[in-house]
């Protein structure tokens, strides 16, 4: 467990100057000794394995490895879904971080209407952690709402949201 934590930071840091390349190799690394402890013990090392995920995403998605970290995130993703069903509270934030994140890879990869679905998903989430916490979540929510304007402005359809979007949002005729 240490030896797959240690080499997730490295990675992080490795992103983080540029060493993209590296990166994606420690990642890859640290995503197999997770998947090995799942194995062994899935309800402790799940959230650690969906969080290398979306690190290892980050890391393909800088080498312009965009299908590769689509294939990342939709296992992160599913792998927090999980997690949401057993402990919503502390798992929901993650879980919209990572949509997030799939919706910015998606438009990297010019999938804009399924962008703007995830995005839609990503904005939803936040908005109603929102109403459980807003000194927390408003920031969260807010920069969701501005990937999901961004992502009608590419597809040429309404940017103006209301406060209260959850009507405009779901409504894909707009």
């Amino acid at each position: 467990m240490k030896t797959a934590r240690f080499l997730g930071q490295i990675a992080f840091h490795l992103d983080f100057i540029g060493r993209f390349i590296e990166a994606r190799d420690c990642a890859s690394h640290a995503v197999l000794l997770w998947r090995s402890l799942v194995a062994e013990d899935p309800d402790s090392h799940t959230p650690d394995l969906a969080r290398q995920l979306s690190s290892q995403g980050l890391s393909l998605s800088n080498l312009n490895q965009h299908e590769k970290s689509l294939d990342a995130d939709e296992e992160c993703i599913a792998l927090c879904r999980s997690l949401v069903e057993k402990n919503p509270a502390l798992y929901t934030p993650d879980l919209a971080r990572r949509i997030g994140n799939m919706g910015v890879h998606l438009s990297n990869l010019n999938r804009h209407e399924e962008s703007l679905e995830v995005t839609r998903e990503y904005f939803l989430l936040y908005d109603a952690l929102v109403i459980k916490n807003p000194a927390r979540y408003s920031s969260e929510r807010d920069a969701a709402r501005h990937r999901l304007e961004q992502c009608l402005l590419r597809l040429g359809r309404d940017t103006k949201l209301p406060d209260s979007a959850y009507d405009s949002v779901l409504d894909t005729n707009k």
